[in-house]
């Protein structure tokens, strides 16, 4: 499926591979370089104990980057590049070809830049779909995020006609929002993430929001 999105899209390949894992230092590299890194150790390495593995991440994070530099990285990317290393054993540019058709593909437009504008909607869309799943978790959340705002002497603020909304995001984003980032992958079982994300090639992003209704589905009981 990559392999003929890259060909649909007329991309030449080689080029693409020469340009993503030049020696060559581009302008942007030091700073993109610093932020993977900082990254990486602020997250950790997870499965990846080699130092061969690590630059191989390291070397296709920032290839993806050069591939698209209004993206270039964000913080999620090293779970999910890490996890498709590992399934593609290690081809650093089957790989990067991997990561191009899932974020510039299969994931909405704009899911990973600055603004997270598609991320954000996906977020609103979960909260709605609560709502008619699961009423009595929603509000129960709601509630809970209500009390701490009175609590912490938010009510002032209403009275200004400034809401507490803009300046805390709801309490299912805080829960969620790095199941999508990852797109599961520091929350799920391999043996049960690369199932969701074999849904996701095929099916589209929608499988996000239907596997993310399922954990709170199971959650529920614990939550209420």
């Amino acid at each position: 499926m990559a392999d003929h999105y890259i060909g649909v899209l007329g991309i030449d390949w080689e080029e693409t591979c020469r340009c993503a894992f030049s020696d060559k230092i581009n302008p942007h590299d030091d700073r993109l370089s610093l932020q993977i890194i900082k990254d990486l150790h602020r997250t950790g390495w997870s499965s990846l104990k080699g130092d061969e593995e690590k630059l191989l991440l390291k070397r296709v994070l920032l290839g993806y980057a050069r591939f698209n530099m209004t993206v270039g990285y964000c913080q999620g990317f090293n779970v999910i590049a890490e996890n498709v290393l590992e399934v593609m054993e290690y081809k650093e540019e089957i790989a990067l070809k991997v990561i191009i058709f899932l974020i510039e593909h299969v994931l909405p437009r704009g899911y990973f830049d600055r603004s997270l504008y598609a991320l954000s909607v996906d977020m609103a869309v979960l909260k709605d779909l609560l709502y008619q799943r699961l009423p009595k978790t929603a509000k129960h959340l709601d509630d809970l995020q209500h009390q701490s705002r009175e609590s912490s002497g938010y009510e002032l603020l209403s009275s200004e006609h400034i809401t507490a909304s803009e300046f805390e995001p709801p309490l299912t984003n805080v829960f969620s929002m790095q199941w999508f980032l990852t797109i599961f992958a520091t929350s799920l079982p391999k043996s049960c993430l690369y199932r969701i994300w074999d849904a996701l090639m095929l099916e589209g992003s929608e499988v996000l929001l239907r596997c993310a209704l399922v954990i709170w589905t199971k959650f529920s009981p614990y939550v209420v």
